[in-house]
């Protein structure tokens, strides 16, 4: 039951249908006696008006049959003729009363009586006709008999009592009218009397449940601020729960965003100097079976680093911080590496490797070539991995849809093991693999097809499967892009490179880097990263250091890592900065090299002064990258540019 007694409320049907049949009623009630009440009156009236009219025809006719009894008198005794026109004239006057009493009140006794009166009427005229011709014929004796003759006597009296008779009728038919209209009057006047006695009842008995409803609807109304006010202390109640959770998640949220930072951070110190001593020992001389074991621990090493970045990939997409590129690219760019680095890998394995393309390579693009990449090798990957014999085909084509839009469309095939129909429903879903029991085959954490699902999305594109188990599988991936104009010829190309070239060859000096790193692992990687860029590298262990020294000399760039004893890479970082607003001096280009990889780090650092973030493990391409880019910025002269170009 409601609160506010929801049912005792709902009466108000109830009440209407009430109001609305005493309302009928009454309009009915005096509707009723109104009509009845002038219906009475006017039969009241008519009646009055036809006595008034009988009234009159009575003695009309009194006066007639006087008259007419003198003329007949006088013409029996004097014998003239000439009373006769003016018995002719009563007659007739006679005649016209008679008719217009019947015709006062249509009954059918007041027809019978005047038919009475009329047939009367016809034998006393035959008579006095008969008299009258006697005395025409100068007879008057014979006139005079037949008038004394005593038929005649009883037709003039049945003939009088016959009138007498048809006035009684007449006038008692207009009474009966008269009685008929007073007694509809008594009887509508009775049922107004009743139907008032029953619209009171009614109106009482609403006025009765209105008061009442009025106390409930009171009752009602005081209930509802009640809860109301309740209402709200559970909410506020609820807010400050919600609040709570809010904060506590939030809290969360940072605990996982510092672990996952630290833990970043922890993993790729050590990471960087395993797989940079690796590749540096694997230039030098080896036999064999080191070089073996170097593959296996490089291997190694860039499997960890595969699962590190997914899993800060999709942290970066759950925290909203993931950000697209949007660079010119062609498609040997996105694609040459990984083709050939997976083919070899495929090779390796006895599969065949086969790719075609429909584009161009002189063919520009625009768009984030990075995450096209990512999702590439992401697909090679599984694709090798879980392709035992057989081949692994790779289609790359253009396609235009009926907007005019460009897609890059990508398509990898393979005659692996292919995918369980109940498992391809779920496959792009976070930490999802097709086989995740204890004694799987092949490891990982799941991560990969979601971020490429991801990835793909967010440029504007649709990734999808088709695989039957046991005969391999087929993941097709399109992102929208911007074609740019073809790409200039080789000769060209050939040209700007002979400048660069030519320009780098005129430097007369190395590239003079500095170098803030604590660990001696990553300084060692660092070294033998740039001696492929023959600088002139100067190392430092701590922030202070890397201040002072770059006060003292002059420095084309600075390598800065984060997390360093006494003054960290930030405050370093500032304070070059202030140095050089105060000095009026212009910028030397900063590139933070930490393992510090997490998005809101990256943004900390470039909104300190940074020019560009590179992670640890570090990329020589990476490193190279960010450092040209980060050398374009400085208002220097050619040969710096030159210098950069180099590296």
């Amino acid at each position: 039951m409601s609160p506010i007694r929801l049912t005792e409320l709902a009466v108000f049907r109830s009440r209407t249908a009430l109001v609305a049949l005493a309302v009928t009623l009454t309009i009915a009630m005096v509707a009723g006696l109104g009509l009845t009440v002038r219906r009475a009156a006017i039969n009241i009236a008519d009646a009055s008006h036809t006595s008034a009219q009988l009234a009159q025809v009575h003695g009309d006719l009194v006066s007639i049959n006087r008259e007419r009894g003198f003329v007949i008198r006088a013409a029996k005794e004097s014998g003239d003729r000439r009373w006769e026109s003016r018995y002719r004239s009563l007659g007739a006057q006679l005649e016209k009363r008679l008719h217009d009493a019947s015709e006062l009140a249509i009954s059918p006794l007041v027809k019978a009586a005047a038919e009475r009166a009329k047939t009367a009427h016809q034998r006393v005229a035959a008579t006095e006709a008969n008299a009258f011709a006697q005395i025409r014929k100068g007879n008057a004796v014979k006139a005079s008999r037949i008038i004394n003759d005593p038929r005649y006597v009883a037709n003039a009296d049945a003939y009088n009592k016959a009138v007498d008779n048809l006035l009684k009728a007449t006038w008692g038919h207009v009474e009966q009218q008269r009685v008929a209209a007073q007694r509809a009057t008594r009887w509508a006047l009775t049922g107004a009397v009743v139907v008032l006695i029953v619209l009171s009842i009614i109106w009482y008995a609403i006025l009765q449940d209105a008061q009442k409803r009025g106390k409930a609807l009171a009752g009602a109304q005081a209930e509802l601020l009640a809860y109301r006010d309740k209402l709200e202390q559970r909410v506020r109640e609820r807010t400050q729960a919600l609040k709570k959770a809010r904060d506590t998640a939030e809290s969360a949220s940072k605990a996982k965003s510092e672990f996952l930072a630290v833990m970043s951070h922890e993993i790729r110190t050590p990471l960087n100097g395993i797989l940079g001593m690796t590749k540096a020992l694997g230039e030098t001389d080896v036999n064999d079976d080191q070089k073996g074991m170097l593959d296996v621990v490089e291997q190694s090493g860039a499997a960890l680093l595969t699962i590190l970045n997914d899993v800060l990939d999709m942290s970066k997409i759950e925290a909203g911080e993931f950000n697209l590129n949007n660079t010119e690219f062609s498609i040997t760019e996105i694609s040459h590496a990984s083709l050939e680095m997976f083919g070899n890998a495929a090779r390796a394995k006895g599969l065949t490797f086969k790719t075609c393309s429909n584009i161009s390579q002189k063919t520009r693009f625009k768009g984030d070539a990075a995450r096209i990449r990512q999702v590439l090798n992401n697909l090679l990957s599984n694709a090798v991995k879980f392709t035992q014999k057989g081949e692994i085909k790779v289609s790359l084509s253009e396609d235009t849809d009926k907007e005019g839009k460009i897609y890059l469309r990508v398509m990898i095939c393979d005659t692996g093991s292919g995918i369980p129909f109940v498992a391809q429903k779920s496959i792009f879903d976070r930490f999802t693999q097709v086989d995740s029991s204890l004694s799987r085959e092949h490891q990982g954490t799941g991560l990969g097809l979601a971020i490429c699902k991801e990835l793909v999305e967010r440029m504007g594109g649709e990734i999808n499967l088709k695989s039957e188990p046991g005969k391999g599988s087929r993941f097709c991936f399109f992102v929208n892009v911007e074609k740019l104009e073809d790409a200039q010829s080789g000769d060209a190309t050939e040209n700007v490179s002979t400048k660069d070239t030519t320009k780098a060859k005129k430097q007369k000096r190395a590239l003079r880097i500095l170098v803030a790193e604590d660990n001696p692992t990553n300084r060692m990687v660092i070294k033998a990263i740039l001696s492929h860029a023959k600088a002139d590298v100067t190392f430092v262990e701590d922030g202070q250091q890397a201040v002072k020294t770059w006060q003292a000399q002059t420095f084309d760039l600075v390598l800065m890592d984060i997390q360093m004893p006494h003054m960290n890479g930030v405050e370093a970082t500032q304070a070059i900065r202030e140095i050089e607003a105060s000095e009026h001096m212009n910028k030397t280009p900063i590139v933070a090299v930490t393992a510090n990889a997490m998005p809101h780090q990256r943004k900390e650092y470039l909104a300190a002064g940074m020019d560009d973030h590179v992670a640890k493990p570090i990329e020589p391409q990476l490193l190279y990258a960010a450092m040209k880019g980060a050398l374009k910025k400085r208002p220097a002269n050619e040969e710096i540019q030159a210098r950069a170009a180099n590296s």
